[in-house]
């Protein structure tokens, strides 16, 4: 692990370490969520998989620990193309990745069974989707089986690019960004804020990396991708890793700025990094919120 991964791991692993054992301390029987967002290529994903290694060696004795993507939640193969057909005239649809290509229901009833243990008792354990961008060359599907989980569980990590990301519902006909092909994403991004950041039943801490250019995704994206040739031999070309980014860029110009500036992603507490194309910290912020 490189020293600019272990700078922003350890911001990460001292405000954790800091809220967690409070949490403890608490009478609170509900599961602690965290809340990891930042830009694809930021290094999320691999910090937050660092933190559940960290977590389950400190306390995976005592605790459950769960952690998954809100990538593992996507669509199915088959209900994708459903709803490629159902929205064949907006390209931020077609295809996984933007809000609106997720199973909202399965996801609701991952998170019933993990708030609900306490009622029944009998189910000893909740099942994790995982997904495989691999299938149908490149199209992804849904794994046939997932990760085991045993209840109760302490702590839920949950990570993803939009998480957090706040819908537009004051103003929508006087914001040119919220047009066009973003209206339905923006009505669809309603189901996931009230399940899941804006829950009110949701204890968390929120963990946000920011970066000082949005468009340094590109750069990001195309560094993961000629590795990923480098170890398998095939890959996207330069073109269609910029066509990719370009998917996700009218909502990083819509929701980014605010949702890193409201420093609310958890309902406890928020850690925001700010990070360089490097991947070097300039900046740190905490808000305690309760």
């Amino acid at each position: 692990m490189c020293d600019k991964s272990k700078k922003i791991l350890d911001y990460t692993i001292e405000f954790l370490d800091k809220y967690i054992p409070e949490w403890f301390e608490t009478e609170n029987k509900c599961p602690l969520f965290i809340f990891f967002s930042g830009p694809q290529g930021s290094g999320k994903s691999y910090t937050s998989i660092q933190i559940y290694n960290h977590l389950m060696e400190k306390y995976g004795d005592e605790k459950s620990i769960g952690y998954a993507s809100i990538d593992d939640f996507y669509l199915t193969h088959e209900d994708q193309l459903k709803l490629n057909e159902q929205f064949k005239s907006n390209r931020l649809l077609q295809g996984r990745g933007l809000p609106g290509t997720h199973d909202m229901k399965l996801l609701q009833e991952v998170l019933n069974t993990i708030f609900n243990n306490e009622e029944h008792p009998d189910q000893n354990a909740v099942i994790l989707p995982k997904y495989d961008k691999s299938q149908f060359n490149g199209e992804g599907d849904r794994c046939p089986t997932g990760q085991k989980i045993k209840l109760p569980i302490d702590i839920f990590i949950l990570e993803g690019w939009f998480l957090g990301f706040n819908p537009i519902l004051q103003g929508i006909e006087k914001n040119d960004l919220l047009s066009g092909d973003m209206i339905d994403v923006n009505a669809k991004l309603f189901f996931y804020s009230d399940l899941l950041w804006r829950n009110p039943e949701i204890k968390s801490l929120g963990i946000v990396f920011t970066t000082d250019n949005i468009n340094n995704v590109y750069g990001w994206r195309l560094q993961q991708e000629h590795e990923l040739i480098s170890k398998v031999g095939k890959g996207m070309t330069d073109e269609q890793v910029h066509a990719f980014v370009d998917r996700y860029m009218p909502s990083y110009k819509l929701y980014f700025n605010d949702f890193v500036r409201s420093e609310g992603l958890g309902s406890i507490a928020t850690l925001t990094l700010g990070i360089d194309f490097d991947r070097n910290v300039y900046s740190t912020k905490t808000r305690c919120i309760e």
